[in-house]
């Protein structure tokens, strides 16, 4: 998150990247020629195109472009694009006590199975998310909206804060909350038609009739996504291209090499880390065909606090944040991923301050007194994703921690199969090297998503540390209410307090995009909270 759980693509900060065996179909045939087609090569699949379930900033992209919503971001870049704009409804009526938000549907928004789009529209997807047996990741950003939690239970079957008359659709909240309107417009909450709002399977659905500039027309998965233009769309957003296709299974460096031939357009995943600079040699940056642009994401090492080496030990995790080699681990992700980070925040997120607590080098001394009597078993089972900058990072992780007396087996994994099963409670790993980036700009996002025991459940967990600190718990929720200057100074005391006494991770480094596409793309727009702004593209003949 994708943000979203991130699919850091081996050019998009080099860390997570899987692929399957070369299967049929691929952008040069589906295209045909025809220059209004943008063909998208990705190494491995998302994890879900339906809406309620997708988590991956891939797939994100993918929402972007074909998502409708009450509120949304600009097609722009830098701070003109994470700024919320109107969409199907303009910015809402707040009531006095700040708790209920009320906003006015337009009309002329239609899905691409010609349903119009209603203020109805908009509370299936709440009520869907709900279901607990969707076991959407959702339902972590929704508690707050009065009876949600009932839904979630499986108490009751409709959250009793929305409410519909006419083109009105109203939000009670049980208390003000100053990041419900950038929650809004995460993909979770775009509007879905009745069809998709009667099909609530956790395995999710593959054909979305969307209501924005494009809409899902198949998915077969570890193969293809083709999207296509909504027929109905009569909003101001771009859509450039008639048609975009997903090849999916090719390794990154045939990706690479096809974008680079002009055989496909754009590799969604990324390029081998090791060719970044080698592209920024030959291509320049920012010239027009490798872009390299800032995210609000973060690169981290999880250490399960539900296992017996994490539990209840915080003199060990102390350990792995001073033995744990930033530098070298960066320098595996490859020419200008990012920058190294001790604590929890990004430093782009308003509000972060430097922790300054582990030091810009391993200190294998203090790490060797704290974990000292605290290694228990001796052993630890590292989780990573099977390509990419993913196994290099694991081996630097490996001869650090030997050095502290803690033997590192790593087991790697295509990528959506280390998402799924770290997310399961239970999952028999220690550390899983995983990374985020931010589904709206604020820290809540990164704290109480990330970190709060609060929201652990059996599946599609988000807090892969399944760090559950009572107090810690409450600091959260309490900050969450917060507003204004205090609430980011508050967050901002609350991560650092939490690397220095209790760690939750091994925070590794803040994330960057690199981006390649071929010569016939124009229009480049880079969306700071989405990605690459695919309805933007432009595919030249």
């Amino acid at each position: 998150m994708r943000g979203a759980r991130l699919q850091l693509g081996l050019g998009a900060a080099g860390c997570l990247l899987l692929a399957v065996a070369v299967l049929a179909g691929s952008p040069r045939a589906a295209s045909g020629g025809n220059p209004t087609v943008l063909r998208v090569a990705m190494s491995s699949d998302v994890d879900y195109v339906d809406p309620g379930l997708d988590y991956l900033s891939t797939g994100w992209e993918i929402q972007y472009a074909t998502a409708c919503k009450l509120l949304n971001y600009a097609d722009r870049e830098g701070s003109q694009g994470s700024q919320l704009v109107p969409e199907v409804a303009g910015f809402p009526r707040i009531s006095k006590d700040g708790k209920t938000y009320t906003f006015v549907v337009r009309k002329g928004f239609r899905f691409a199975n010609g349903e119009p789009v209603t203020a109805s529209s908009f509370a299936r997807a709440f009520n869907r998310d709900a279901n607990p047996t969707f076991q959407s990741p959702a339902q972590a950003f929704i508690q707050d909206i009065v009876g949600a939690n009932s839904v979630t239970r499986g108490l009751s079957r409709s959250i009793t804060g929305i409410t519909v008359r006419g083109d009105a659709i109203s939000f009670a909240l049980v208390a003000p909350a100053p990041d419900f309107l950038s929650r809004l417009a995460m993909p979770f909450f775009q509007a879905i038609p009745r069809s998709l709002a009667r099909r609530v399977d956790p395995s999710g659905v593959n054909v979305i009739p969307s209501c924005g500039p494009y809409w899902i027309a198949s998915r077969t998965p570890n193969q293809s996504i083709v999207l296509k233009s909504n027929p109905y769309y009569g909003g101001s957003r771009p859509h450039n291209a008639a048609e975009i296709y997903y090849s999916i299974g090719n390794t990154p460096q045939v990706n690479e090499q096809d974008v680079l031939s002009g055989a496909a357009d754009y590799a969604a995943d990324g390029f081998p880390p090791t060719d970044a600079k080698t592209l920024a040699q030959k291509l320049g940056v920012n010239r027009g065909q490798f872009f390299i642009r800032l995210r609000l994401g973060l690169r981290y090492l999880a250490l399960n606090h539900d296992r017996p080496l994490f539990k209840n030990n915080p003199q060990l995790a102390k350990a792995l944040n001073y033995a744990v080699d930033r530098s070298a681990i960066l320098q595996q992700a490859g020419f200008r991923a990012g920058e190294e980070t001790d604590h929890i925040l990004p430093s782009t997120l308003n509000g972060s301050r430097p922790c300054n607590c582990y030091g810009a080098s391993p200190d294998f001394g203090k790490a060797k007194r704290l974990a000292k009597g605290n290694t228990r078993s001796g052993t630890a089972m590292l989780w990573v994703a099977n390509r990419g900058s993913g196994p290099l990072q694991a081996q630097v992780v490996q001869y650090d921690l030997a050095k502290i007396g803690l033997k590192v087996n790593v087991q790697s994994f295509y990528r959506p199969v280390q998402i799924e099963k770290e997310s399961t409670r239970g999952a028999p790993f220690d550390l899983t090297l995983e990374a985020w980036v931010a589904d709206y700009a604020d820290p809540f996002d990164f704290v109480n998503v990330l970190l709060s025991g609060d929201v652990i459940r059996k599946a599609n967990n988000n807090n892969v540390a399944y760090f559950n600190d009572p107090g810690y718990n409450r600091k959260m929720a309490q900050a969450a209410r917060l507003i204004g200057a205090k609430r980011y100074s508050t967050y901002a005391a609350l991560d650092l307090e939490m690397m220095r006494d209790n760690p939750p991770w091994v925070p590794l480094y803040s994330v960057t995009d690199r981006i390649l596409v071929a010569k016939r793309v124009g229009c480049f727009t880079f969306n700071p909270v989405f990605g690459t702004d695919l309805a933007a593209l432009c595919p030249h003949a």
